[in-house]
């Protein structure tokens, strides 16, 4: 599944704490391990080379500015680890940041992509 372009300039972190996903995960995802899709987010963020800078003052590596959090290049962002999940995890993080925009084609992705494949 193709990465939804509204997720460009998030960071797994934010995904992980801010996208409403778990409701269009299934049952079964989670049944063990009901913060598995949260854990393997975050560990992106841990193996990230060059994460995106936090909010702060422009000390100690901080960034004053939102602009100095805008670098695609930061590899916590998601087109770094979109390829990284596997189909379930990208439709339920789709449907997440559809709900997050207040877009109301959610049914569109679940139809379009549905597990049922031909």
């Amino acid at each position: 599944m193709e990465m939804p372009q509204a997720l460009e300039y998030w960071t797994a972190d934010e995904v992980a704490e801010c996208l409403d996903y778990r409701g269009f995960l299934p049952e079964s995802y989670y049944k063990d391990d009901e913060y598995r899709l949260s854990k393997k987010l975050w560990s992106f963020l841990d193996e990230a080379e060059n994460p995106t800078p936090l909010g702060g003052d422009g000390s100690n590596g901080t960034v004053e500015y939102p602009c100095g959090r805008q670098d695609l290049a930061n590899d916590d962002k998601t087109r770094h680890w979109w390829h990284k999940l596997d189909f379930i995890e990208q439709r339920a993080i789709a449907c997440g940041i559809k709900l997050y925009m207040n877009v109301a084609d959610i049914s569109a992705i679940v139809d379009q992509h549905s597990l049922r494949r031909s």
